[in-house]
């Protein structure tokens, strides 16, 4: 009598999710079947509870052998009906069967056009019932003051330091943190404008019949430290490009290709850029993203409420690169960022509400980068107005139809040696770095000049406790003879690589060496 493992096969749907607008095709699904225990098969496929309108490629019911694997698309029709519908595939080979779930999002069809009114340029992706709009405003620097459905505005536009928006920092630099910035308040070039509110100047800009491009420089944030002042803005040397789109094949979402470069001379050491800073008014309180380690399954969203300021900003886990701020009917703005690192930070502000008041919600993705000499960082940023249920499917469609993106710089820290430090003999260097993609190699520089290559893979399970789920394998470590090197001040700088040649310069760790 045999009593082993029986023959068996193992179905999967690949991507989970698919969507498409009217008169479209949505991207591949791809459907396999994997034996087990010597199955051969065939195995019978059945795709159930597609709607009326909605057309399948091949037809609703076709055959695989163990190890095949067929692409599915979905034509949406003019007589679909718009909404997000549970697909059933269904296999079976004799007595054995499977099933396996698959969301399908028939979407109404889009019409794009563009218009000025006073100083915003708008792009529009209409359907027959609703209207979505974004607007940029050339008189602050084309920052984003508008998203909004049928009228209703998700973003905050108070002040030149709100909007949607994207502005830069220097690892290197230091920030008072206060609102008025009166003291110190490093490089920090702001599309929107400066302090004062004074828009950063539109060099210039295109509004064709589909989408709206501005280049702007931004102003410094905070001219008074910087030989400028309430009457003198100080403009930064940096050029923001924006070329804003609306997408056919998916209602109420518009791209952002925002292209950042660098013009200066100097080294700005890794930190987190606004690739954007995301404002939005209150009562969009409800803080949507998925926090879990099964990322594109449809599992479920996590809910966050902002801490109010001053308490800080949370580092919080956003494995599918997205996040929304929605009111409790599940309607705001989502923002999805390929290849940013899987964390998002945010805070609230009370005050008046409304696109002007004082009061808003706050987040950005952890987006990291290094800026040097002509340095250019340049991606694509999404936004879809209206349910953040309907843009997650949106996000599905994106992720799995885009080439993968490998645009930012890996993140992480110097712990020692700590600045002002005096050195002698064998010293150790160490601290760990992080990517969303990995890192190829850590670099350890003595003033200007590298000095070797770290080993990589240490075990770091502290830093999970500031980045969750960060891996524990990601620390570093390089033992440093500082008798090669004179008695007196020293520069160390440690830089991190990933495999598409993305370089964070951690911030400089000045010492002293001392034999």
């Amino acid at each position: 009598m045999h009593t082993g493992p029986q023959p068996d096969f193992i179905l999967v749907v690949s991507p989970v999710s698919a969507s498409a607008a009217v008169g479209t095709v949505t991207s591949a699904v791809t459907i396999t079947i994997d034996g087990e225990n010597g199955f051969t098969g065939p195995v019978s496929i059945t795709i159930g509870g597609i709607p009326q309108g909605i057309v399948p490629s091949p037809s609703s019911s076709f055959s695989l052998d163990s190890g095949g694997s067929q692409a599915l698309t979905f034509a949406v029709l003019g007589s679909a009906p718009a909404g997000t519908f549970p697909i059933t595939v269904s296999a079976s080979s004799g007595t054995l069967a499977h099933s396996a779930q698959l969301l399908l999002t028939a979407e109404p069809a889009v019409t794009v056009h563009t218009y000025q009114n006073g100083s915003v340029l708008y792009l529009e992706s209409d359907t027959a019932s609703t209207t979505s709009r974004l607007g940029l405003d050339t008189q602050w620097g084309g920052s984003i003051v508008e998203v909004s459905l049928n009228g209703t505005n998700f973003v905050n536009w108070h002040d030149t330091g709100r909007e949607v928006q994207v502005a830069e920092y220097d690892g290197n630099a230091h920030y008072d943190g206060c609102a008025g910035c009166t003291g110190v308040f490093g490089w920090n070039p702001v599309q929107g404008g400066d302090k004062y509110d004074r828009g950063s100047p539109v060099l210039s800009q295109t509004l064709s019949a589909d989408s709206l491009y501005i280049k702007a420089q931004p102003y410094q944030w905070n001219p008074d430290d910087k030989g400028g002042g309430p009457d003198q803005p100080v403009l930064g040397d940096v050029y923001v490009e924006a070329t804003v789109s609306a997408l056919t094949e998916h209602a109420f979402t518009f791209k952002v290709h925002y292209k950042i470069t660098h013009f200066g001379s100097d080294q700005h050491a890794d930190s987190i850029q606004e690739f954007p800073a995301v404002y939005t008014n209150l009562g969009y309180d409800q803080f949507a993203r998925y926090s879990g380690q099964a990322p594109w399954t449809n599992d479920a969203v996590a809910y966050f409420t902002m801490p109010q300021l001053p308490a800080g900003s949370p580092t919080l886990y956003a494995s599918e690169q997205w996040a929304a701020f929605a009111d409790s009917g599940g309607n705001g703005l989502t923002v999805f960022v390929p290849g940013m690192a899987p964390y998002v930070g945010g805070f609230a502000a009370a005050g008046d509400n409304g696109p002007t008041g004082i009061g808003t919600n706050y987040f950005a993705p952890r987006t990291f980068f290094s800026f040097g000499p002509g340095s250019v960082l340049e991606g694509d940023v999404y936004l879809v107005a209206g349910d953040y249920q309907h843009a997650r499917q949106v996000v599905y469609d994106l992720h799995d139809s885009l080439p993968a993106t490998d645009i930012f710089a890996p993140f992480g820290s110097v712990d020692s040696p700590q600045p002002e430090a005096q050195l002698s003999g064998l010293t150790g260097v160490a601290g760990w770095a992080l990517d969303n993609v990995a890192v190829a190699n850590v670099e350890v520089d003595v003033d200007g000049v590298a000095a070797g290559t770290a080993t990589y893979g240490t075990s770091r399970p502290d830093v999970a406790a500031d980045w969750p789920n960060a891996p524990p394998d990601i620390g570093y470590t390089f033992t440093l003879d500082t008798r090669q090197y004179a008695n007196g001040p020293h520069m160390i700088v440690v830089k991190a690589f990933d495999p598409s040649g993305n370089v964070a310069v951690f911030p400089q760790v000045p010492v002293t060496i001392q034999n």
